[in-house]
């Protein structure tokens, strides 16, 4: 089967992203021409209109949501997913992140898995999967944080924390239909948990991981501290 054919929208949320957003989306739409691409923005007004600069002649296949002020990645995928469903014939949705380190040709292995779960999770801590670049640091801070995050909500899988995913139309539309409680990255771990509790089917597949080529991460202090405070409020919904 040809995978360009089948109708996928790909949310990529942004911050002070204008160095590596074009990169990314000239790489996926030469793989997927007909994916429609939906960038979530939370640049301030000058880094944004850099963005719309540099996609004004791409208004059919790629939308810009822009919000002018860091309001958390989660909630921008959110906005993105929400903007996506609007489409009755798109058939699967895709979140991942504008700093290049996951790769839009492993889009297709997704793809290729779409008729055995309804939500698919790219992992870095499978046998097969590969992280190249990443500081020790962070692999271990990841690592650590993710065994909590199995103990702690009781979901056996190996990563929470990567946004990097594949979801089918029922599951997006339950996600847009209830209360989230969280709006930073922290909802990528709150979307797995309300999901397995409604019962649909996750699975992981090894991706390859590299740090980021451009910028610098936007997860700092506070961002940690909030999520360990969402993780209780998580738990306890």
């Amino acid at each position: 089967m040809d995978f360009k054919e089948i109708k996928i929208a790909i949310i990529i949320p942004t911050y002070k992203e204008s160095e590596s957003i074009s990169i990314l989306a000239d790489r996926i739409l030469t793989i997927f021409p007909n994916a429609k691409i939906i960038i979530v923005d939370d640049s301030p007004v000058k880094e944004n209109t850099k963005i719309k600069e540099q996609f004004k002649k791409k208004k059919d296949t790629i939308n810009i949501c822009s919000r002018f002020k860091k309001e958390g990645r989660g909630s921008a995928v959110i906005v993105g997913f929400k903007q996506a469903l609007k489409n009755k014939a798109t058939d699967f949705f895709f979140e991942m992140d504008a700093d290049l380190a996951h790769n839009p040709d492993e889009i297709v292995n997704f793809l290729k898995k779409r008729n055995q779960a309804d939500v698919i999770v790219g992992s870095r801590y499978l046998s097969e999967s590969k992280i190249t670049q990443w500081p020790l640091r962070r692999l271990i801070l990841s690592k650590t944080i993710n065994a909590f995050l199995k103990i702690w909500l009781g979901i056996n899988l190996t990563d929470y924390t990567n946004g990097f995913r594949m979801y089918n139309r029922k599951s997006i539309e339950y996600v847009c239909s209830v209360s989230l409680k969280e709006k930073g990255f922290i909802l990528l771990s709150e979307v797995i948990y309300r999901l397995k509790k409604a019962g649909f089917k996750i699975i992981e597949i090894p991706i390859t991981f590299k740090d980021r080529t451009y910028g610098k991460s936007n997860a700092g202090i506070r961002e940690h501290v909030n999520s360990l405070i969402g993780l209780v409020r998580i738990r306890f919904s």
